[in-house]
């Protein structure tokens, strides 16, 4: 599970190296700073009863003792030796209260002069990396690392003093000492020469599925009647959550070319001319936008109707199914889980795929908004690119001529649309887009994105049934 690595992180990059050497020695107690030794130590002295689900101590004697066990990589030694104590705590998030607790450390550290250095907000997790410091050297290093999704809470507190400009570099090689799949590193980078830390506009993508199923993907979702009263009702659930992020954009999937047609039915939906259709921008893009009153939708999704990049290929170059079918690769074809859902073909060969069980919208964009979700989506098309053989690459031209192209493209039409830091643009597309949009914001070093599942939560949807309405 992504919530049991994310704890491995800090685990095992912390302290792997002293369970090879210390397995059967009980952890010290935090040690209790005297005036010399304050600088850098957070004392995990939460004043209400708590514990610890685990515990992790070591003291500069235990430190140094690990230190031996790694000689052979002195780049490690030499960061170890920086260092006088490493102290974790991890809480499991229902047995404290969250907030309450990382207030406490947040307040102690900022009376005491601590600054945050970055504050990281991803999909899955937040992590916030503070620092103690002068001009000369660095004191203590305090990581928090809080799940969106309820789980737990880790509190990482490192004491020493380390170079400045070797805190990247150290937190870093944590992760080489032992198998991680998260950089601490990485989530300083460039931080501390303070290159990035302007303020950046903000980017929310909402993946969604199509409420007018129109079969246009190879596995297509069919919703029932999104306009059913029940559904309405998890509608207006769905945008109070969404208006959470305060959007001053909201952007959807529509070409350029219908800014025109969808604004003058925005306009007639404001002035009461219009009724809402099934369209997902009419009923997340402008119940939202009246709402936060804004004047207008953009659409930023590249759909013109002429594709000059992938008329110049012959379609044969590009057709992956056929050569799959023809070369005994249709396991690299896209594929899907059958689980919890049912599976139908239309005569036409459109293939369609129902839940088992009744969904609320928010359950629903709760499911296909999660991490893992996301990836697999994106995963598929890697697995598609992978059909050809030889100098044939069928399937890795329709990933970069049109896949990679058209979302590389929405990522730019956003950039379009950006006129301030201060913007925070909603962007409302179908969910197998988001990893690549998502990415190229990322990447670009622009940007700030967020995750809806920072909003979305069910706590209101049994009301819905306790009204014993029916559609």
């Amino acid at each position: 599970m992504k919530l049991q690595r994310q704890r491995t992180l800090l685990l095992i990059a912390l302290i792997l190296p002293l369970w090879f050497a210390l397995v059967n020695i009980a952890p010290a107690q935090q040690e209790k700073p005297n005036k010399t030794e304050r600088n850098g130590l957070i004392l995990f002295d939460f004043p209400e009863p708590t514990e610890a689900k685990v515990e992790v101590n070591l003291t500069a004697k235990l430190i140094n003792l690990v230190t031996k066990s790694v000689s052979s990589a002195p780049e490690v030694v030499d960061l170890i030796q920086m260092l006088d104590g490493i102290y974790v705590r991890t809480y499991d998030r229902a047995t404290i209260d969250e907030k309450k607790m990382v207030n406490y450390f947040q307040d102690r550290m900022k009376k005491d002069e601590w600054e945050v250095l970055v504050k990281v907000k991803e999909d899955s997790e937040t992590v916030e990396i503070s620092l103690l410091f002068d001009e000369n050297k660095v004191y203590g290093i305090f990581v928090i690392v809080a799940p969106i999704m309820p789980a737990e809470v880790t509190f990482v507190n490192i004491v020493g003093e380390i170079a400045p400009e070797r805190i990247e570099e150290l937190l870093g090689n944590l992760s080489n000492f032992g198998a991680t799949d998260i950089d601490l590193g990485s989530k300083l980078k460039g931080q501390w020469r303070r290159d990035d830390t302007r303020k950046k506009p903000t980017v929310m993508i909402l993946g969604s599925t199509f409420f007018t199923n129109p079969g246009i993907n190879r596995f297509n979702t069919r919703m029932d009647d999104v306009l059913a009263p029940k559904r309405q009702r998890e509608m207006e659930q769905l945008i109070s959550q969404i208006k959470e992020f305060r959007p001053t954009k909201i952007a959807v999937y529509a070409d350029d070319s219908m800014d025109v047609e969808i604004n003058a039915n925005y306009q007639g939906y404001l002035e009461g001319t219009y009724e809402l259709t099934r369209n997902l921008p009419d009923q997340i893009g402008f119940r939202l936008a009246k709402q936060m009153e804004h004047p207008k939708v953009y659409c930023v999704a590249d759909w013109p109707k002429q594709r000059p990049i992938l008329e110049k290929i012959d379609d044969h170059l590009m057709d992956y199914d056929a050569f799959a079918e023809a070369n005994n690769q249709e396991h690299l074809l896209p594929s899907m889980s059958t689980s919890g859902v049912k599976v139908r073909s239309d005569v036409d060969g459109r293939i369609w795929i129902e839940r088992e069980e009744y969904e609320p919208l928010i359950n629903l964009y709760i499911r296909i908004n999660q991490p893992e979700s996301i990836l697999a989506d994106h995963q598929s098309y890697l697995r598609t690119a992978r059909i050809g053989l030889k100098d044939q690459y069928p399937g890795a031209n329709w990933v970069v001529h049109w896949w990679y192209n058209h979302n590389l493209k929405n990522f730019v039409n956003l950039t379009r649309i950006t006129e301030s830091t201060d913007d925070r643009i909603l962007f409302i597309v179908g969910a197998g887009h988001v990893y690549l949009v998502q990415q190229f914001l990322e990447d670009s070093g622009e940007y700030t994105v967020e995750s809806p599942l920072k909003y979305l939560n069910t706590n209101q949807l049994e009301e819905i049934s306790l009204t014993g309405e029916t559609d």
